[in-house]
């Protein structure tokens, strides 16, 4: 169990999100933390910063990241997509990098669905090429940093970034394998978010079922593993309705999940390997739930550019020494000088 101040700090929202009313009660710590001692590994989930080359506000989600690695000082950071939605995104995307780069600890990234878009020209608009990538030219960039984990993949599966890294015990046994994809973009023929593609399925499976042979000399053995991506699945909206609430609120209105059902759910409950999922996407919506054996976490949005949103910060993900895991929330509240430090759930 986290130690933490003895004082909690109730707080109560009353939010009005796009046209509705939501209360929510969440229960902190206060700014200290101190790793349990159970704890083996620690992630950080930053997602949805959306950089925007305006330095005050940039400044802002500077700040707070900072804040949070620097008080829960993690062995990995994800950044799980959207850390810039500007038109010149290239200019965007390599300040949000290099800011990263600076902690010098291993951080891992997977694509939103407005960092490598097909940039369009309005009218009278002047834009600079030279600061405008395709996605192509930012997975280059990606792979050319120090520090960053991120992999290209394998070319003949849809998207980019499907890859994974295991996590290991000081004996080298692996307790949690964390599984990076590529959720793509939109799905324009069914006007809607994208999903995943059959074969980048089919790569989980086979990843999945690859890492269990070679960690226990059977791929029915499957290692743990936590997925890390940035459009949620449709089974998030259904396992908030159905499933144990652990913590937070889904906001009225806010359902940014795809276009169309796919099979990465049902695939994943298959195998029984992935026991956690963490998404962004969705800025206003933070809640983790359990669902039919699995964990679906939203992140908690790290934005000060596009949404209004009551509150930024991240997820905090903490592995145990015998692989399970649990998750704190890190919060800023509008108005507030620090983070604050939610209980394990």
């Amino acid at each position: 169990m986290k130690k933490g101040l003895k004082i909690f700090i109730s707080i109560v929202l009353v939010l009005a999100i796009l046209g509705g009313i939501a209360a929510l009660t969440v229960t902190f710590y206060g700014k200290k933390y101190v790793r349990a001692e159970d704890t083996a590994y620690t992630v950080l989930q930053i997602t949805d910063v959306h950089i925007l080359n305006n330095e005050k506000k940039d400044a802002k989600a500077y700040k707070t990241i900072t804040e949070m690695i620097n008080t829960t000082k993690p062995d990995m950071i994800a950044v799980t997509g959207d850390v810039t939605s500007e038109k010149e995104n290239y200019t965007a995307f390599k300040s949000f990098c290099s800011f990263m780069e600076e902690f010098k600890i291993p951080w891992a990234f997977v694509f939103g669905n407005h960092e490598g878009l097909d940039i369009k020209y309005e009218p009278g608009e002047k834009l600079d090429p030279d600061k405008i990538a395709d996605k192509q030219t930012l997975n280059d960039y990606l792979e050319s940093l120090q520090y960053c984990i991120y992999e290209r993949g394998d070319k003949d599966v849809d998207g980019m970034g499907n890859y994974y890294y295991t996590v290991r015990d000081e004996n080298g046994k692996a307790l949690t394998s964390l599984i990076f994809m590529d959720s793509n973009s939109y799905d324009e023929e069914n006007n809607g978010y994208d999903h995943f593609h059959d074969n980048q399925i089919a790569w989980y499976e086979k990843t999945v079922k690859q890492i269990a042979k070679e960690e226990n000399g059977d791929e029915n053995k499957v290692v743990p593993s936590l997925a890390f991506f940035h459009i949620p699945m449709k089974e998030y909206m259904t396992g908030y309705k159905e499933g144990t609430r652990l913590w937070g609120h889904k906001f009225p209105k806010e359902d940014g999940s795809p276009a169309v059902d796919d099979n990465m759910f049902e695939t994943m409950k298959k195998l029984g390997s992935t026991k956690g999922c963490y998404a962004g996407h969705d800025h206003t919506n933070n809640f983790s739930v359990d669902y039919q054996g699995i964990r679906l976490t939203y992140g908690v949005s790290c934005d000060h550019n596009i949404y209004m949103t009551p509150f930024r910060g991240g997820t905090l993900i903490n592995i145990k020494k015998d692989g399970s895991f649990t998750n704190q929330s890190i919060i800023r509240h509008r108005g507030q000088s620090t983070v604050t430090i939610g209980k394990e759930y």
